[in-house]
């Protein structure tokens, strides 16, 4: 099996066991996070520049 097909399974099997509004909400929070995790990186780096303007 290739990478795709475990993946795809592994949806399948997660939808049968926990259903689908639980699934979409894991899913969703994933994708949240990782842009969670870009508006940080640019605080920080806004923070670092106006330190260094001040």
């Amino acid at each position: 099996m290739d990478a795709s097909t475990q993946w795809f399974s592994a949806v399948i099997e997660m939808v049968g066991n926990v259903g689908f509004p639980i699934f979409i909400a894991f899913f969703l929070l994933q994708r949240m996070e990782t842009k969670l995790d870009d508006v940080v990186k640019a605080l920080n780096e806004l923070s670092q520049v106006i330190k260094s303007a001040a």
